[in-house]
């Protein structure tokens, strides 16, 4: 093993495979940051370069530039309240109060940082690992991935802005709008009134672009006010102030690795589930939970630690069984067979140095993004205080290149400019935008995973398997909880009411 550490870091050190991987991490930095793009589009816009190359740089330019996408995603959601790509949404809750702040440097270097962590972390982890986590990994199933989703939907929806029913309308009006379109098991047309373009269902990418940044322009030309509380470019914090940030809570970003390393293991979990359950987590663990959505910048390295250690979590199912840890992992696995490389558990023993030049991949293009992010970090922060006349166009203008590249249709632009007008009308009565999006991201989790438990299992299919049983009494108690303590804290406000009004007569 410790010769193929040294073949996989000299194949990667080649001047070569650096090149590349150095190309790909600025290349992903930038697709990161548009909103409605992320990693699978850097990855398959530059997937037909790598069929000619060699097996070292075509997974630097590959993994460098996916790796990247983590954190350029999250610069919108800190600096604009615009996730980047759904794996960045868990960042606009705590991200964008801390640049309204004037906190905008340290929540960058905190999620840079953060970043950097996770993905070492996930790299190590990912060497190590793969003989632990196959067993357990095959246990779970349809039934266990449902309860999960379920239980991701709610812990948000119940800690969302507002009053905790609002959150869960939220999240069911989230899962309705993802069920526009084709049923998935029947090819049923839903909720369409006819319309061939709805056949297709609401583009997510679209519908976020939609509910934040457009509705957070809407807000601000109508308020006049400013996007942030006072000026950046005099502001107090620092990006290093952030970096110290992430190590000094070293326990939550060990904590947020091993659960990005666990959902990305699982097939078909995702990043962005990552990231909201990492938030989720962040808030439990807390010892100052009140301050969570005004600014907490735990909100922020929890969610980006995860994802950074979510790709080496990933490539665990890839390598060993060939079933792609998330969309992502199926590009690299479509980048394997033009490169002549099959996955499996021949490559964890007959090409053990090739499993190692991912890892380094990982750790090293972690690496390069947090240099590079640290760099940048001071000039991006400074953005949000531009004159709204600047900055409304600009973000706008932005909003539509997005909303278009997204499928390449004008009608998506048309589309996203309602779902600012409904974002805009939710902010305005305190319904969270954040659960809405969270419930269209796990729709297709959840009916998936439904109509597979029913197929397998019978409809009652949750007295078959035990941990889903389980795991079902875990969210009603943890949805219930919060109705609970709402109860006995206003029953024991009306007996001091009571005993005042006794006292005083």
């Amino acid at each position: 093993m410790v010769d193929a550490i040294w073949a996989g870091l000299a194949a990667l050190a080649a001047p070569q495979a650096l090149g590349f991987m150095v190309i790909g991490v600025c290349y992903g930095i930038v697709i990161g940051i548009l909103p409605g793009l992320g990693g699978i589009v850097a990855m398959a816009l530059l997937l037909p370069f790598t069929w000619d190359m060699d097996f070292a740089p075509a997974m630097g330019l590959l993994l460098g530039a996916h790796i990247a996408t983590i954190w350029g995603s999250s610069v919108t959601s800190i600096l604009f309240r615009v996730p980047g790509a759904a794996k960045s949404i868990a960042l606009i809750f705590d991200g964008f109060p801390m640049t309204q702040k004037g906190e905008a440097s340290r929540a960058l270097g905190a999620s840079a940082a953060a970043a950097l962590m996770g993905g070492v972390i996930g790299a190590v982890f990912l060497a190590v690992s793969i003989p632990i986590t196959r067993p357990v990994m095959m246990a779970l199933g349809p039934a266990e991935f449902l309860m999960l989703a379920l239980w991701g939907l709610t812990v948000l929806a119940t800690f969302s802005e507002g009053s905790i029913l609002k959150g869960l309308a939220a999240a069911g009006l989230g899962l309705l709008t993802a069920f526009i379109g084709m049923d998935l098991v029947t090819a049923t047309p839903r909720f369409t009134f006819g319309s061939i373009y709805l056949l297709d269902g609401i583009s997510f990418p679209v519908a976020m672009i939609g509910l934040f940044a457009i509705a957070e322009m809407m807000k601000l030309f109508a308020t006049g006010g400013a996007l942030v509380e006072r000026d950046l470019t005099a502001e107090s914090s620092s990006v290093w102030q952030g970096v110290r940030d992430a190590f000094s809570h070293w326990g939550l970003v060990f904590r947020s690795s091993l659960l990005g390393l666990w959902i990305g293991v699982l097939p078909g979990i995702g990043a962005s589930v990552g990231g909201i359950a990492a938030y989720a987590q962040a808030l439990r663990t807390s010892k100052s939970p009140e301050t969570f959505g005004k600014g907490n910048v735990e909100g922020v390295i929890g969610p980006d630690a995860t994802l950074g250690a979510n790709e080496g979590g990933g490539l665990l199912p890839t390598l060993a069984l060939g079933i792609p840890g998330g969309e992502g992992m199926a590009i690299v696995l479509i980048a394997f067979i033009g490169l002549g490389v099959v996955p499996g558990p021949k490559m964890l023993t007959d090409h053990l140095d090739l499993v190692f030049t991912l890892v380094w991949v990982i750790a090293l293009a972690s690496m390069v993004t947090a240099v590079i992010g640290l760099i940048i970090s001071p000039y991006l922060a400074r953005v949000p205080s531009l004159n709204n006349n600047i900055i409304i166009p600009l973000v706008l203008s932005v909003c539509v290149i997005g909303a278009y590249a997204a499928r390449g249709q004008v009608s998506d632009v048309i589309v996203a400019a309602v779902f600012g007008v409904i974002g805009y009308v939710m902010d305005k009565y305190r319904y969270s935008r954040a659960t809405f999006v969270i419930g269209m991201v796990l729709a297709v989790m959840i009916e998936r995973n439904l109509h597979l438990s029913i197929s397998l299992y019978g409809d009652w299919f949750i007295f078959k398997r035990p941990v889903a049983a389980i795991m079902l009494v875990f969210i009603v108690v943890t949805t219930a909880w919060p109705f609970y303590r709402n109860w006995k804290r206003d029953r024991e406000l009306r007996k001091l009411a009571l005993a005042e009004t006794g006292r005083a007569t």
